[in-house]
């Protein structure tokens, strides 16, 4: 046996824990409502799919991430989610929340329902649907 493994073994020493899918869910939350497109891309893994009722195909990895929610912000300069609801069930986290904005293309208060994926302590799937009023998707 290895003389590390034996010292950390001897050590008690445990592996880092994953934080829970609802911390990561938060996370991504609390970085939205700060407009922090950077810090949302890091709680995304690096082939994390985006799905969107608004999308007219899937989105993939952190630089699609960072484009998606720069470009919101860019759009609606005052955009904040507020939580209804959140169900978890081990890796899978749904949220129920309205995004509201005043300012902007236009004032909203949209009802959106999401699906997140989290693994390894980052999201591997986001998938929001809500009503698009009939508008095109956006590539």
């Amino acid at each position: 046996m290895s003389p590390v493994i034996v010292i950390a073994f001897a050590w008690g020493w445990v592996a880092p824990a994953e934080p829970p899918a609802e911390s990561v869910v938060r996370a991504m939350f609390d970085a939205f409502n700060r407009h922090d497109a950077e810090a949302m891309a890091t709680l995304y893994a690096d082939d994390a799919r985006l799905l969107s009722s608004d999308f007219c195909s899937p989105r993939t990895g952190r630089a699609d991430v960072l484009r998606t929610y720069r470009a919101l912000f860019e759009a609606y300069p005052d955009i904040h989610d507020d939580i209804e609801d959140i169900v978890v069930q081990d890796d899978r986290v749904t949220v129920r929340f309205v995004a509201r904005s005043g300012q902007g293309i236009s004032a909203m208060a949209l009802p959106i329902t999401t699906w997140v994926i989290v693994r390894q302590g980052l999201i591997r799937l986001d998938e929001s649907t809500f009503d698009t009023a009939g508008r095109p998707c956006s590539p």
